[in-house]
């Protein structure tokens, strides 16, 4: 075989093994992962998958349920923890929208909830976990029992349409419907020219 064939076959070979860099997709998110399991959605937080053979079947929780992976169920929405990039490329740093020594990263589409050391909280200007002291952090709190005649509203973290709705002290991601924005004054979703909004 001549230096030349070869040389061709180590191209082609090097061109199957590259990355294309997009979002993670339905199609990989069961690689790896044992037969059997149940994985979430990154881009819905009622969805899962059935992962067999390293192919994933989607599936849907019923109602208004949340799909909670580490107890492999469909829960109640103040059970788990979903936040849904809205970047699907890239990596994203936000802040918790509630606690200030969490953060959330969005990876390729897919969220992680990470903490700071100990005496650390995340600063949302720097976007890296700093000093307590150094950190301006005035969060509001989700409380932890539901008063049914006052529903308790949460700005987002990563877009002007994006609010949180606290329900047994978890903060819900919610968004406005498209072409409105989160009025955090009003508690209310309105028409851009009326909404103050730092994340634009």
């Amino acid at each position: 075989m001549s230096f030349t064939t070869l040389a061709l076959i180590s191209i082609v070979a090097m061109m199957g093994l590259e990355t294309s860099g997009e979002p993670i997709g339905v199609s990989n998110l069961c690689v790896g992962v044992p037969d059997g399991y149940f994985v979430r959605d990154p881009n819905d937080c009622q969805a899962y998958h059935y992962c067999r053979n390293e192919i994933a079947t989607p599936n849907k929780c019923p109602g208004d349920l949340y799909y909670n992976e580490l107890e492999q169920l469909c829960d109640h929405q103040d059970r788990v923890m979903c936040h849904v990039c809205l970047e699907k490329t890239g990596v994203q740093i936000l802040p918790h929208p509630q606690e200030c020594n969490l953060f959330i990263t969005c990876s390729d589409g897919a969220s992680f909830v990470s903490q700071c050391a100990e005496g650390y909280a995340f600063d949302r200007n720097t976007k890296v976990c700093n000093p307590m002291e150094r950190v301006s952090c005035d969060k509001e709190h989700c409380p932890e029992e539901d008063n049914p005649n006052e529903i308790v509203f949460l700005p987002g973290v990563e877009r002007c349409d994006e609010y949180f709705i606290c329900r047994a002290g978890t903060a819900i991601q919610t968004f406005c419907a498209p072409g409105l924005y989160w009025d955090a004054y009003n508690k209310r979703c309105d028409v851009k020219e009326n909404v103050s909004c730092s994340l634009y």
